[in-house]
């Protein structure tokens, strides 16, 4: 996997070039900023291998910031990343590996990724699938997505993903993806199913990681990369949150891109759903305290407005964006939020915010 990090000013662009490089498949996105100061003291801990750096920021620009980040990581890959192209030369001039235009193309961003891998030297694991469950289900290898013959065996495997390793009945599954059919006809459409699943793997070189023993299936996790698997292992047993590990928070916040299999309407995924985003709020929440107690509100503020893209009412996001807000100066914005906030409990519940929020804004 590539290691990278993402650094511009505006939390928008950042979320953009993060999904395009996850979607990717060959990019771990080891951080995302959007304070230039902050990539460099995060560098001085962290090794990667590639930066993708905006041009345009206040303080330290693109330009310096890749100065920096080469006199820390000699090695690392910079890509300059902005939406004007007169400063391309200049960008070549600082030995950067590539340039790319916002809004940036996939197909251009694998050519950049392609450079990296070469150039760096960096060596993937071919064999390995990546799994994608957050947003609409995905199968990866390398740089290219797996398609299946039909739905139900994308739904069949993203069952056997849910399961995260333990062994399931052919009668339960059956029972969940095929409730309409019974007897004989169920098993057909259960075995057919299944080949399909090997045969789009095995098309695509990877011996399908699907055991199964006395009428049970399970899906052999270590040979996956799975960001369901990933989001879970941290939050499922957290770590205090500090200046080391605040990181990791930061990279598993990232792999929820939206509603667990969201984009694939499956319904015996819809408890998994709602669990898995109640736990995204609670790690964006958590994290938002972590910043406060160091005075950096922006980042609490950018941490809640990305919460609020999942829970618009949600009551301690809403509090603390606005609190947050406050703490910054910015009254107009956080009059704006909790207006948006009173309007909307009043429309969709007929309430009036807490008590805590009109002594917040008087």
């Amino acid at each position: 996997m590539i290691r990278a990090i993402i650094v511009d000013d505006e939390r928008p662009s950042v979320e953009k070039m993060a999904k395009l490089l996850m979607d990717s498949g060959i990019v771990d996105v080891k951080g995302k900023f959007t304070n230039a100061v902050e990539a460099l003291e995060y560098l001085k801990k962290v090794k990667i291998d590639a930066a993708f750096l905006d041009i345009e920021m206040p303080g330290l620009d693109g330009f310096e910031l890749s100065n920096h980040v080469l006199d820390l990581q000699g090695w690392t890959a910079v890509v300059f990343v902005t939406a004007y192209d007169e400063y391309a030369v200049e960008a070549f001039r600082l030995n950067a590996l590539d340039y790319l235009m916002k809004p940036v193309d996939k197909e251009r961003l694998k050519e950049t990724l392609d450079r990296i891998i070469v150039e760096k030297n960096i060596q993937l694991n071919p064999a390995r699938v990546q799994l994608r469950c957050f947003g609409k289900f995905k199968v990866i290898m390398g740089s290219g997505e797996i398609k299946f013959r039909t739905g139900k065996a994308e739904e069949l495997l993203a069952f056997l993903i849910d399961r995260r390793g333990a062994e399931v009945s052919r009668n339960e599954i059956i029972d969940r993806l095929w409730p309409e059919y019974d007897g004989d006809r169920a098993v057909a459409h259960f075995n057919t199913t299944l080949y399909y699943i090997k045969k789009a793997l095995l098309q695509n070189g990877i011996e399908a990681p699907i055991g199964h023993s006395r009428g049970a299936y399970r899906l052999d996790t270590a040979s996956i990369d799975c960001d369901y698997h990933r989001f879970l292992s941290l939050v499922s047993a957290p770590k205090a949150i500090n200046d080391i590990t605040i990181s990791d928070y930061e990279v598993t916040a990232a792999l929820y891109t939206g509603d667990y299999l969201g984009g694939n309407g499956f319904q015996w995924a819809e408890r998994n759903r709602m669990l898995l985003k109640e736990k995204y709020i609670q790690l964006l929440l958590n994290m938002a305290e972590y910043f406060e107690s160091l005075g950096k509100y922006n980042k609490t503020v950018d941490l809640m407005k990305m919460g609020l893209a999942q829970e618009p009412l949600h009551t301690a996001i809403n509090y603390r964006l606005i609190k947050s807000l406050k703490a910054l100066n910015e009254r107009l914005a956080a009059a704006k939020y909790y207006n948006a906030y009173r309007r909307g409990l009043k429309n969709e519940l007929g309430l009036e915010p807490d008590a805590i929020f009109k002594e917040l804004m008087p």
